[in-house]
């Protein structure tokens, strides 16, 4: 059995993306489980990552291909969430999108990609976008 966790934002666009390369990698899909996960940056207690068009158009696409998909959230820091998710159900893969950023735009704003690269022991599949 694999375990993918699937770290999705609010794009759209970038969740189609993950689950391309998700689903052209060699696995089988009737025996990989996909955790959709997003980290809510405030403590909204009414949030719920189903009701995200980025979480539901990655679901729909990974059950049509034959995937097993289980949604799930927290919020807070998303480097020690994903981070402490992937440890919690053993992903085998973490899934990122990431962002082509200059070298002065990490330094001024982050990257939540580029540490849990660095961070984590285990396999990170990155998707790049230009936005």
């Amino acid at each position: 059995m694999t375990t993918i966790l699937l770290s999705v934002d609010t794009k759209v666009d970038r969740a189609n993306e993950q689950v391309e390369s998700i689903t052209t990698l060699p696995l089988d899909a009737s025996k990989t489980t996909v955790v959709l996960y997003h980290v809510f940056r405030g403590d909204d207690g009414e949030a719920d990552a189903n009701d995200l068009k980025s979480v539901s158009a990655a679901a729909e696409r990974l059950e049509e291909a034959g995937y097993d998909v289980v949604v799930d959230q927290s919020h807070g820091d998303a480097v020690r969430s994903i981070l402490s998710k992937a440890e919690e159900i053993d992903a085998d893969i973490i899934s990122l999108a990431g962002r082509k950023r200059s070298p002065t735009g990490k330094a001024l704003f982050g990257s939540v990609t580029q540490d849990v690269v660095l961070k984590s022991e285990r396999t990170v599949l990155l998707e790049t976008t230009e936005s």
